[in-house]
């Protein structure tokens, strides 16, 4: 009898152990592992990812990597840490943190809750909001505080701003640009006469501009106030505390602070607004 109740209980208790889910790995552990630190940056918003004139990439972003690479080398036992790097898009950066393709996601990545299944968002790095990137020249017929009937308004598809401006502006004529060059193409448009005004995120709208050789005096943003307040986060895999724990370390750290200063510093009037309206 005994030897019986033993073995009924072996035998349930076999079953019970395939039963429970494997514990999945936390990406810590992975990295632990593997030795490899899968990252992914755009290359369609400056300062924070973009092909400079030599082709080469560059951006707060892909500096920002170095930074993390060097807290890991710190807190795993591993003599050695390799980066993979691959290039994100508007359309994409979600699904590859949901599909385990990389890590962390950096970029202009708005904080909010209508997000993928099993992603998440670091802690706020950087704050910005909605303006419209116009010619001087037409500032007196662009009356933000009306409904822009017939004005033509251009924006990125898929994005919270394309949301935000169809919901407040139904009247305006709204033009959506996809694409790598979808801001590029949108400037281009105002340069052209062929809209009324660019909208986006005000970072990224004068970035943008500079490096197409155009002038705030000439092109400036409206208005001064961003019309929304937009918190940009790394896109991180959702339910790992841990990995997540970290990643805020690394961007309230000191020398995520001075990148942050190097890279935004010269625009330290626009940031400041931005930030001001936020709080």
């Amino acid at each position: 009898m005994n030897q019986q109740i033993t073995s009924f209980l072996t035998s349930s208790l076999f079953l019970f152990c395939l039963a429970l889910p494997a514990k999945s790995e936390t990406v810590l552990e992975r990295i632990q592992r593997t030795g490899v630190l899968k990252v992914a940056i755009r290359e369609d918003a400056p300062p924070f990812g973009y092909i400079d004139a030599n082709n080469n990439l560059q951006g707060y972003c892909l500096d920002f990597f170095a930074v993390l690479e060097k807290q890991l080398s710190k807190n795993l036992e591993r003599n050695t840490l390799s980066i993979k790097l691959l290039k994100s898009t508007p359309t994409n950066r979600f699904s590859l943190i949901s599909k385990n393709i990389v890590d962390l996601e950096c970029g202009p990545n708005t904080i909010r809750s209508d997000i993928p299944e099993d992603t998440d968002f670091s802690t706020s790095f950087f704050v910005t909001g909605t303006q419209f990137l116009i010619k001087q020249n037409s500032r007196d017929r662009l009356e933000i505080e009306q409904d822009l009937n017939n004005m033509r308004l251009g924006v990125i598809n898929r994005t919270t701003t394309e949301k935000f401006i169809a919901e407040r502006y139904p009247l305006a004529t709204i033009q959506r640009f996809s694409g790598v060059k979808a801001r590029i193409r949108g400037i281009q448009a105002v340069e052209q006469n062929k809209l009324d005004a660019m909208v986006s995120d005000g970072i990224l709208l004068r970035a943008q501009a500079q490096q197409q050789g155009l002038s705030s005096s000439e092109y400036p943003l409206i208005p001064e106030i961003p019309l929304s307040c937009d918190r940009y986060g790394m896109i991180i895999k959702g339910n790992d505390s841990q990995w997540q724990d970290f990643i805020n370390s690394v961007i309230n750290s000191l020398e995520a602070v001075n990148l942050s200063n190097t890279w935004f510093g010269r625009l330290f009037n626009y940031t400041q607004a931005a930030q001001s309206f936020c709080e």
